[in-house]
């Protein structure tokens, strides 16, 4: 039963966070990387610069 709750708990992360396939991410996952457009950017799961949609000055 915990297989199947943690299955789909998976699953609806990904589906959140859209990627490709959810699971335990890098320790810096939510760091602020750079500032593009007054927009900032922050370490996905995967740890690419993702778009937070937070401007750089909150």
């Amino acid at each position: 039963m915990n297989r199947v709750i943690g299955t789909m708990g998976d699953k609806l992360l990904g589906f959140v966070l859209r990627e490709q396939k959810a699971g335990a991410c890098i320790p810096e996952h939510g760091q602020w990387c750079a500032c593009r457009n007054n927009y900032r950017y922050v370490l996905s799961c995967t740890g690419q610069c993702v778009n937070s949609g937070l401007s750089c000055w909150q």
